[in-house]
């Protein structure tokens, strides 16, 4: 297969596609299989639990024109708890140096915006949470595109398990002095007659070792003729030193005037090479017990044990 075109399937698929390896090449079309085998043990209020999973993935590309590819990509993963086993993914679609247009169980267009404070091995994330048109979601046509520094994404959700229709918009522009921002915009309404928007922005900075970024959304709800505004914000910062990563967040979530996130969470990730890395993250759960109740804010410490393949 011509490598231009590997090199793009390869830019377009980066966030499901990280560390398969290529088992299959006749110069037109390729497979790759990748994946990775995560245990992890969860320590609340003195209790040990078992959030280990598996996460196994297929990707094939070929060639179909001078200009053109087609794509393939499924991903499973499998849980301690095998009644929360899912298809991650489940899409196929067809690319140019223009970009990539998919229809199956794909992204939304706000996690490249989630990511920038979202960096942690296991915690994290408290309050940048999407709706479900900007997640990875069933039904939906997505375009992603690259451009130098410029990546935008676009989908179009249609009627599933959980929405009736919805759209999701986001950008994101990386300079080469360390600085990058993005923007998004999801809207969707819902099978319960609910409508809900978002809107979701951030920016980062990177010097050598040093990252800190920040991300602010902003969204609304819509239930019998009600609106309930949805807010929040996350900072996040990551030092790397030789082959450990240390990174902390906090994020702060809020319906009306009741928190719904407050959190710091800290983390220790040691990569031995790389397929293979060990991690200890805990959770500093800053909600009052006597609003939300004793098991909403449990402080949680987490360790695991991570091979990628």
């Amino acid at each position: 297969m011509n490598k231009t075109f590997i090199a793009l399937a390869v830019a377009a698929l980066a966030s499901t596609s990280v560390s398969a390896a290529e088992i299959f090449n006749d110069g037109t079309s390729s497979m790759a299989i990748g994946g990775r085998a995560e245990a992890r043990a969860s320590i609340k209020d003195g209790d040990m639990n078992d959030a280990s999973r598996v996460r196994i993935n297929v990707l094939g590309t070929t060639q179909i024109s001078e200009e053109a590819y087609g794509v393939g990509f499924f991903e499973r993963e499998f849980k301690s708890n095998k009644d929360s086993d899912e298809n991650r993914y489940l899409f196929a679609g067809i690319g140019t140096e223009y970009g990539l247009v998919t229809y199956g169980k794909n992204d939304g267009s706000l996690g490249m915006i989630t990511d920038f404070t979202d960096i942690m091995s296991y915690h994290g994330a408290a309050a940048s949470s999407k709706i479900t048109v900007a997640d990875r979601t069933d039904n939906n046509i997505a375009y992603k595109g690259e451009f130098g520094g410029l990546t935008v994404k676009a989908n179009y959700v249609g009627n599933n398990e959980t929405i009736d229709k919805g759209y999701s918009l986001g950008a994101v522009y990386a300079m080469e002095n360390g600085l990058a921002m993005g923007l998004g915009y999801a809207d969707q309404d819902n099978l319960t007659k609910t409508t809900e928007s978002q809107i979701e922005a951030a920016v980062s900075y990177t010097m050598g070792d040093i990252y800190v970024a920040a991300l602010y959304k902003d969204g609304e709800s819509n239930v019998s003729g009600s609106d309930k505004d949805l807010t929040g914000y996350e900072l996040a910062a990551a030092y790397t030193m030789g082959q450990t990563k240390f990174t902390t967040t906090y994020g702060k979530a809020e319906t009306e005037s009741d928190d719904t996130a407050d959190s710091i969470a800290i983390d220790a990730t040691h990569y031995f090479n790389g397929n293979f890395r060990t991690y200890a993250s805990y959770n500093f759960n800053l909600l009052d017990a006597d609003k939300v109740g004793k098991a909403k804010a449990e402080d949680e410490l987490v360790f695991g044990l991570r091979y990628d393949f």
